[in-house]
């Protein structure tokens, strides 16, 4: 699809802000013009993941995941549902406002919105804790991929394609790296309601 056609569909162009320590992206995003949905269009510089996509097994795989029906209940519940698969790989979103985790610190929080995200990282943790124990613990959780939805008052993982990616685990973000990266953003969070305290 043409970005022509996409406009005519009202998709825009959409940057979000890049993780520094993330190389390249393999999609272009684009955002309906109401900004309820995101377009992850496949731009072709992973040629891991469009290999993948070639593999009939994952992309079948591909479809479970973005239906949520590859995940055990407490990471399902975490995690942001995805549709309109083409063959290619791009797919479409919900588009959550929200905070990401990885950028807190750049967001005017109150004591109240403080309390209610860590409340939910808690809460994210005993999920991925329980996955972790049965065995069912993949993707990547790096806090770039996690966001504060206002819509839900939950924490959701947009990054879908990390669980097609990441599946075992890398050794860089098993459960105790992710669960080392979340208590430290908590950590963070509650010396920023000291400051506000």
């Amino acid at each position: 699809m043409t970005v022509e056609k996409e406009s005519a569909y009202g998709f825009r162009k959409y940057y979000p802000v890049r993780n520094p320590q993330k190389a390249n992206n393999s999609f272009d995003f684009l955002i309906s013009n109401d900004e309820s949905v995101i377009y992850k269009r496949n731009n072709n510089s992973s040629e891991i993941f469009s290999e993948l996509m070639k593999d009939k097994n994952k992309f079948e795989d591909f479809e479970k995941i973005l239906s949520g029906s590859l995940f055990t209940p407490e990471m399902s519940s975490h995690i942001c549902k995805g549709f309109d698969l083409e063959l290619d790989g791009s797919y479409k979103m919900k588009f959550l406002h929200g905070y990401r985790l990885d950028m807190l610190e750049s967001y005017e929080l109150d004591s109240s919105m403080i309390n209610l995200i860590i409340n939910q990282i808690e809460i994210l943790l005993n999920s991925l804790g329980k996955a972790n124990e049965a065995n069912d613990f993949f993707g990547d959780w790096a806090a770039h991929n996690l966001v504060y939805s206002f819509e839900f008052s939950s924490i959701f993982n947009i990054d879908l394609e990390g669980f097609l990616m990441y599946r075992p685990l890398p050794e860089w973000a098993d459960y105790n790296t992710v669960e080392e990266w979340l208590k430290s953003i908590i950590t963070d969070l509650h010396a920023s309601l000291s400051v506000i305290e």
